[in-house]
């Protein structure tokens, strides 16, 4: 091959951490053509030293999709036909020396080769199951031939133009092993998943089934994956499961297309009038409310933003409304007539927002200085930002715990149940209640415990509003897994500070704020892991309910401090006989 003129062909070669692979392949294409090009994707071993030292040019070009970038490399091409060849493939002697024959005699109407592939996987010739002849269109003639863009897995060619076949094989070193080959078509499946979506595809009930089946039969059966044994099953078994992977990810896709569609919000989308709009849902908050609007006015003036205050009341009979409404005519007071639930209500408050970014805030919480200054200029210079949350203080000056990973199903069984009572210090709540970090800095959580949170107007407008079949409690939690899902990054900022009286509108002994905080943890679980999860947790919930009180009975036998014991005999009696049905805790919240 060496002593041959190279053809007026460009070899090219597409590569993303290759130096295992890319010398063999480049020895094997050596003096083929008078252009020998790689295109790095980025590599951060020593592919692009390797591919210096064998004498290719080398460019440098940021991976997009497969389509993409070969259809970059061919405006790189320099000569009249290209060869694209893969780091793991080798030319044979006789493909070399067929090419060079087909490319003398070619005529001006073809504009493509097609050439077959030898596919090694772990170490094996595997010759059914479409690995052989497996042809791609690898030999095109420059500007006759594109790649499809939408289409990024198996990519396909567009030509100009007659293609014909070459018989020589390309060799391809596929799979080292059987796990690379599982989770390389797990990675295909994503790409050809987002694929399908742009091309509009969505699945029926039926091709969950159906598609599936159809690889198998076509990759085992029709096409002989049988010749090849336990490896051809293995191959035709893994190709159907990859099938079901790339249409359970389309219909997920369309599936969170619909939620947010359903979550739109036109008051949203219409341009913002101020800087900040300050909402605040209360019930029960009269001894509150007061400190929490004064703060919120010296806040808002300390940082010198147009803002606004919008309180949405809950039909509290301490006559929180009435106050807010005589004492201060500058705040913006929407009055429930019955209790509709915290997310409900700070959804009237969204609704009617100007600002251009929200603080959602607690009746029970006191702005310190600029806390509302520091929380918008931190969204404005973050623009990935979705929401940034403060640290809150107790009001004995103590830093109040408010950032979460979010909940794995562990943590359910775990956190605020029986048995955080008896073994409170445990790795997986630390590791929950994000312990491993210091509070004194600036970061990215999963989410933040929502007594004071600071959301950008578009991030609202996009991932939509609270989920208001959660009445109370977890509402934020359940918000904050689509904002990180939709992309949207939340962040912690030490340097604004709230302080904040846990529980301000609730009684801590009450049955009610036991059974609905329990209610939305089940809630929240059906919707992150799945109705077996949820009815997992609320079954051990119950039984807790039991285990407490015994427990309680147990103390009131013996004489200990009685009308304790038996208030908490009866609000877990009652939580009992909730069975943590959401209806039951909207149907207390109507009593009272």
């Amino acid at each position: 091959m060496n002593q041959l003129e190279p053809l007026p062909l460009s070899v090219i070669v597409l590569t993303l951490n290759e130096e295992r692979h890319l010398p063999g392949c480049l020895e094997s294409v050596r003096g083929l053509g008078r252009q020998l090009l790689v295109v790095d994707s980025g590599s951060t071993d020593r592919t692009v030293e390797i591919a210096q030292a064998a004498g290719a040019e080398v460019v440098t070009h940021r991976f997009v999709d497969f389509p993409s970038q070969r259809n970059a490399a061919l405006e790189l091409a320099r000569e009249p036909w290209v060869l694209f060849v893969d780091a793991d493939e080798r030319v044979s002697p006789q493909l070399a020396a067929e090419i060079r024959a087909a490319l003398a005699r070619v005529d001006e109407r073809v504009a493509g080769f097609w050439i077959p592939t030898q596919n090694w996987m772990w170490g094996k010739w595997i010759r059914g199951g479409g690995w052989w002849p497996d042809e791609h269109l690898r030999l095109l003639r420059v500007g006759r031939a594109r790649y499809r863009t939408d289409i990024a897995v198996h990519e396909v060619v567009e030509l100009d133009g007659e293609a014909q076949h070459l018989a020589a094989p390309l060799v391809h070193l596929n799979y080292d092993s059987r796990r690379e080959f599982v989770r390389k078509q797990l990675h295909y499946a994503r790409l050809a998943a987002r694929s399908l979506v742009l091309q509009g595809k969505q699945p029926r009930r039926r091709t969950f089934l159906g598609q599936p089946l159809r690889e198998f039969w076509r990759r085992f059966v029709t096409l002989r994956g049988y010749r090849d044994g336990l490896d051809g099953l293995f191959l035709a078994t893994m190709m159907a499961f990859a099938t079901l992977v790339t249409w359970i990810l389309v219909a997920r896709h369309w599936r969170r297309f619909a939620v947010r569609r359903s979550h739109r919000v036109p008051e949203l989308t219409e341009p913002a009038t101020l800087d900040v709009s300050v909402v605040i849902v209360s019930y029960r908050s009269r001894e509150h409310l007061p400190a929490c609007l004064d703060s919120v006015r010296q806040s808002l003036a300390a940082s010198q933003l147009s803002g606004e205050v919008i309180v949405v009341d809950n039909a509290s009979p301490d006559g929180s409304a009435q106050l807010v409404a005589t004492h201060y005519p500058w705040v913006r007071l929407v009055a429930n007539p019955t209790n509709r639930g915290f997310a409900a209500a700070a959804n009237q408050g969204l609704r009617l927002a100007r600002g251009r970014v929200v603080v959602l805030l607690n009746p029970d919480t006191r702005l310190v200085g600029d806390a509302l200054g520091r929380l918008v200029r931190f969204l404005d210079e973050h623009p990935t930002a979705g929401a940034v949350g403060p640290r809150l203080r107790y009001p004995d000056g103590r830093t109040q715990p408010s950032r979460r990973r979010f909940p794995t199903v562990l943590t359910g069984f775990l956190e605020s149940t029986l048995v955080q009572d008896y073994w409170r210090d445990n790795w997986i709540l630390r590791r929950y209640y994000v312990a491993d970090r210091s509070d004194d800095d600036v970061q990215e959580v999963d989410w933040l415990v929502g007594a004071c949170l600071a959301i950008r107007r578009e991030a609202l407008a996009t991932v939509g509003l609270l989920d208001e079949r959660f009445f109370l409690y977890s509402e934020e939690v359940e918000w904050f897994w689509r904002l990180r899902r939709a992309g949207w990054r939340v962040y912690y900022l030490p340097d604004a500070e709230v302080v904040h009286v846990e529980g301000g509108s609730s009684e801590p002994e009450s049955a009610f704020r036991q059974v609905a905080f329990d209610t939305a943890k089940v809630q929240l679980f059906r919707s992150m892991y799945g109705p077996l999860a949820a009815e997992a947790l609320r079954l051990f919930l119950l039984l807790t309910y039991l285990l407490r009180f015994a427990r309680e009975a147990a103390k009131w036998l013996v004489g200990h401090k009685r009308a304790l014991r038996w208030r908490r005999m009866v609000r877990d009696w009652r939580a009992f006989r909730s069975f943590l049905r959401p209806r039951v805790v909207r149907r207390w919240a109507e009593r009272g």
